[in-house]
């Protein structure tokens, strides 16, 4: 019986690897869309759409650092503090994802982004327009090196004494190489 249960686990195992999806020094292009808006005291908003080319490493299977180019698309929005017209602008993101497994099909993960939304405010302060985001994603591999990779976050405005946050739903394409 001991017999029969190794060869079974060493077999799992085996077959566990053969799905292996990220490896340390595998490095991901994603190009993703965002739906966005912001959430707050006093606060409303239409939405915002945004489109990113992200690059990220692989240092462990597990973990990924990368940075994201964005194009942001604002349909402009009202606060107790300023208002805005509908523009389009450059923004960008950093970020950290913790891959909860690496052997598989579909590969979940947590992950922590800084996201600037302008880098020109007409306040002059950069952290006025940069929030810190947490989330939870799913890559689903559709082939080896593909995927469909979804994630949700939700993150707080840096801007001093702020009450605002945003929500970030996100959905696009990844490739592993």
């Amino acid at each position: 019986m001991k017999t029969t249960t190794l060869i079974i686990l060493v077999m799992l195992l085996w077959s566990l690897n053969l799905l292996a999806q990220i490896e340390s020094g595998d490095s991901e292009i994603s190009f993703l869309g965002y739906y966005s808006t912001m959430v707050g005291t006093n606060y409303t908003t239409g939405g915002t759409g945004i489109i990113q080319c992200s690059y990220g490493y692989f240092f462990t299977p597990w973990l990924q650092l990368g940075i994201g180019p964005q194009v942001t698309f604002t349909p402009g929005y009202k606060s107790a503090y300023f208002s805005t017209s509908a523009e389009v602008k450059f923004s960008a993101s950093a970020f950290v994802n913790i891959n909860l497994n690496s052997n598989s099909k579909t590969i979940r993960y947590i992950f922590s982004q800084y996201y600037q939304s302008d880098f020109s405010p007409s306040s002059g302060n950069l952290t006025n327009q940069a929030f810190w985001t947490v989330g939870v994603g799913v890559r689903n591999f559709f082939t080896e090196y593909a995927a469909l990779n979804t994630a949700v976050s939700y993150g707080m405005s840096l801007a001093k004494n702020s009450k605002m946050g945003i929500l970030m739903i996100i959905s696009g394409l990844s490739f592993i190489f």
